[in-house]
C-alpha cells in the first residue's frame, strides 16, 4: 500500500487510539464500553468538559490515582480517523493553519480584523479532537523561565507555582529521549541538560526529530557571531541563548506523541472512565446552592441529555472555548450575560478578558545555497523517497516540522535606542529572565520551483519571529446564548505601542543575525531593502504582512486572588462564587510564560489535577 492511501486510511499511528480501538475487545472489555451512549442521561464522579491536551491529562490522573469515576465529553472524534494520517506525521502539522481550515479537527475560529493585522481576519487554530491542539500544534515542546514562575507564584499567592514546586509536574508528564545520533546529520549536535536525560518516567515522548534542517548547521555560528550564548536546552528553566528545539514526538516511529496517544489511549482502559466523543457540552448545570452538579450535552438529532457529576465539573475547554461556556453557564461579567437573556450565577468581569498571547510577526526570508526542505519533497519521486524513509524507520525530511533550530534573547541595548519611556516601562514588568524575543531559523516559504533550476541562491530560508514578552491584551466574548455560535475573539495584536516598537527593533535584530549565515546567498527576499528604509514602513509592512496566525492564548479564565477582580479562578482552578467547578487548561494560567503554550499546559494540568487528587485522598 502505497504511503498516500496509508495517510488517508488510517493504518499509520499504532500508539494511537485507532489502533487501539479498531478491535471489539480492549483486554477483555468491550470496546464500546469505553464510550458513553448518547442521548442517555449518566453520571459519574467527575465529568470533564474537553479531551484535550490539559483534559486527557486529568483524566487519566484521576483514573491512575484515585477509585473514581470519570466521564470526558468532547466535540470531536480520533483525528486518527477524521484526519487520515497528517495529524501524526510531524511534516503535515501545518495543513489547514490558514483559513482553509479542517472542520472535522479544527474549531474553524477567526480572530477579528484589528488595526494591528491591517484589518485581517486570521483563523485561530484550536483542535477539536481527541487531544485538542496537541494533536494539531507543531509539537514545539518547552518550558517558561524560572523568573516567569517564580512571578506566576507572587502574583497568585501561592508558592506552589515557584519553579521550584511546579518543576516536579513538568518532570512528570514527560519521556525524554536523546537524538538519535545515528540517523539524524553529525553537524547537527543537540545540547541537552543532566536535568533532561533524567525525566524519563512519564508517558508524553519529548525527542529531537531525526531529521534536522540543513540551515540549522548555520544557526550556531551565527547566532553565536551576532551575540547569543549557547543554551542548555528549552526545558530547564532558561530560555537565553541558541539551540535545537524538543519535539513531543515518539522517538522510534517519529510520530506525533500527544495527550491522547500518550494519556487517553492508557486511561481509557479502565471501567472508570468514558469518553462522550462527537458531543457537544451546552452549559454547566447547578443547582439552588451554585454548585455544579453536571453538564447539558447534546449530539445532532437527539434531544439534549445530562451527565450528571456527583463531585465536581473540570472544564477544559481551553482559550477560547472555556470562557465562552462559563459565560453560557450563568458565569461571567453581568452585563454580557443580561444582554442574551443568560441568568447569572456568579458576576465576574473577568471571564474572557486579559487574553494573553505570544505574537507571530512574520520572518525575514533570504536566498540560501544549503537545499531547503522543500526542496527535498518538491517532486513525486522526492516524495516517494521521504515516505519510503519515514516508514521504514522513522527518518527523513518528513520528521521536521519546517524549523528545528531556535534562539532566545532580550533584546541587545543596540536595539533598544530608540524605545519610548513607555515601552521601556512596559517591558520592565517581566522578570530579567524572561526573552522578548524568539526567533526560529528553518525553511523558507518559497517554493524553489520558482527559481530557474536548482542550486545555490534557488533554496529558500527564514528566521520567524515571535514576541514572546507582548504586552496587548485581548479578549474573548459571546454574540448568543447559543454553544452554536463561534466566540467573538479579538486578539488585539501589536496593539499596544511597546509591541510595535519592539516588532520593527525585531526586525533590525534578525536582519543582523542573517548577514552572518553563511549558507546565505544573493539579496534578501522578504521584507525589501526599501521596506527597511525607516521604522514606519518596516511597521506598517509588518501589519500588513509579517502578522500571521499563532495560537498561545491564554487567561481568559485567569487565575488570581479573591481580592482581584478580574481573576476567574483560584491558584486550585477553584471558579470564584460557585462550588464543584474548576477550569484546568491555558484559560485558567496568570500568563502565557515565554515561549510555546504545550509544555506549560501539560504541567498546569499536572498540578491542579494533583490538587484534586489530594482532596480525594483527604476526605473532602
Amino acid at each position: 500500500m502505497s504511503f498516500a492511501k496509508l495517510i488517508h486510511s488510517g493504518i499509520i499511528g499504532a500508539s494511537g487510539a485507532s489502533a487501539q480501538f479498531f478491535p471489539q475487545y480492549i483486554g477483555n472489555r468491550l470496546t464500546g464500553s469505553s464510550f458513553g451512549v448518547p442521548g442517555r442521561d449518566a453520571t459519574y464522579d467527575y465529568v470533564i468538559i474537553g479531551g484535550g491536551t490539559a483534559g486527557n491529562v486529568v483524566a487519566a490522573r484521576l483514573i491512575e490515582k484515585t477509585n473514581a469515576t470519570v466521564a470526558i465529553i468532547e466535540a470531536g472524534s480520533f483525528s486518527e480517523l477524521n484526519n487520515g494520517n497528517q495529524s501524526q506525521v510531524p511534516y503535515y502539522c501545518l495543513q489547514y493553519a490558514g483559513l482553509d481550515w479542517q472542520p472535522l479537527i479544527d474549531w474553524g475560529l477567526v480572530a477579528n480584523g484589528e488595526p494591528g493585522t491591517n484589518g485581517r481576519r486570521l483563523h485561530y487554530a484550536q483542535g477539536k479532537a481527541l487531544g485538542g491542539s496537541s494533536i494539531r500544534n507543531q509539537m514545539y515542546y518547552n518550558r517558561g523561565t524560572k523568573g516567569s514562575y517564580d512571578l506566576w507564584a507572587q502574583e497568585v499567592g501561592d508558592e506552589s507555582y515557584a519553579w521550584d514546586n511546579i518543576l516536579p509536574f513538568f518532570e512528570r508528564s514527560v519521556n525524554f529521549t536523546k537524538p538519535n545520533m545515528e540517523i539524524r546529520a553529525a553537524n547537527a549536535t543537540a545540547n541537552y541538560s543532566i536535568q533532561a536525560t533524567q525525566q524519563t518516567s512519564g508517558p508524553l515522548h519529548i525527542t529531537y526529530p531525526n531529521y534536522a534542517q540543513p540551515i540549522g548547521s548555520y544557526g550556531p555560528e551565527a547566532f553565536a557571531a551576532a551575540g547569543f550564548p549557547p543554551s542548555p536546552d528549552v526545558i530547564s528553566g532558561v530560555l537565553d541563548g541558541y539551540g535545537y528545539f524538543t519535539f513531543t514526538y515518539e522517538p522510534e516511529t517519529q510520530l506525533r506523541s500527544s495527550s491522547e496517544s500518550a494519556f487517553l489511549s492508557q486511561a481509557i482502559r479502565s471501567n472508570r472512565l468514558t469518553v462522550y466523543q462527537s458531543s457537544l457540552a451546552r452549559r454547566v448545570l447547578f443547582n439552588g446552592n451554585r454548585t455544579a452538579v453536571g453538564v447539558e450535552v447534546e449530539l445532532q438529532g437527539l434531544s439534549p441529555y445530562v451527565v450528571h457529576a456527583n463531585k465536581e465539573v473540570v472544564l477544559s475547554a481551553g482559550p477560547m472555548h472555556s470562557p465562552q461556556l462559563l459565560m453560557l453557564s450563568g458565569i461571567g461579567p453581568k452585563n454580557t450575560l443580561s444582554k442574551y437573556n443568560i441568568s447569572t450565577v456568579s458576576n465576574l468581569p473577568g471571564v474572557g478578558q486579559n487574553m494573553h498571547d505570544s505574537c507571530n510577526i512574520g520572518q525575514v526570508s533570504f536566498q540560501m545555497s544549503t537545499p531547503s526542505q522543500s526542496s527535498l519533497l518538491k517532486t513525486s519521486e522526492l516524495l516517494q523517497t521521504a515516505e519510503t524513509q519515514f516508514i521504514s524507520n522513522g527518518s527523513g525530511p518528513l520528521t521536521n516540522v519546517g524549523g528545528d533550530f531556535a534562539a532566545w534573547e532580550k533584546l541587545p541595548s543596540a536595539f533598544r535606542q530608540n524605545f519610548s519611556a513607555a515601552t521601556r516601562e512596559a517591558l520592565d514588568q517581566w522578570p530579567d529572565d524572561w526573552p522578548e524575543l524568539e526567533l526560529v531559523l528553518g525553511d523558507g516559504p518559497f517554493d524553489p520551483d520558482t527559481g530557474s533550476g536548482e542550486g545555490a541562491g534557488n533554496y529558500y530560508g527564514s528566521i520567524a519571529i515571535l514576541l514572546v514578552a507582548a504586552t496587548s491584551r485581548g479578549n474573548v466574548s459571546i454574540n448568543s446564548s447559543s454553544v452554536h455560535n463561534q466566540p467573538v475573539i479579538h486578539a488585539n495584536r501589536l496593539e499596544s505601542q511597546a509591541d510595535q516598537e519592539v516588532a520593527v527593533a525585531a526586525y533590525r535584530r534578525v536582519l543582523s543575525i542573517v548577514q552572518r549565515l553563511g549558507a546565505r546567498v544573493g539579496d534578501f527576499q522578504s521584507p525589501n531593502a526599501t521596506v527597511f528604509a525607516s521604522d514606519t514602513s518596516l511597521l506598517e509592512w509588518i501589519k500588513a504582512e509579517g502578522v500571521g496566525e499563532i495560537h498561545h492564548g491564554s487567561s481568559t479564565c485567569r487565575m488570581g486572588t479573591v481580592n482581584d477582580t478580574m481573576a476567574v479562578v483560584d491558584s486550585k482552578g477553584r471558579v470564584f462564587g460557585v462550588q464543584g467547578l474548576r477550569v484546568v487548561d491555558s484559560s485558567s494560567f496568570r500568563f502565557t510564560p515565554p515561549g510555546h503554550t504545550q509544555g506549560p499546559t501539560y504541567g498546569h494540568a499536572e498540578k491542579l489535577v494533583q490538587d484534586i487528587i489530594n482532596t480525594i485522598q483527604q476526605g473532602r
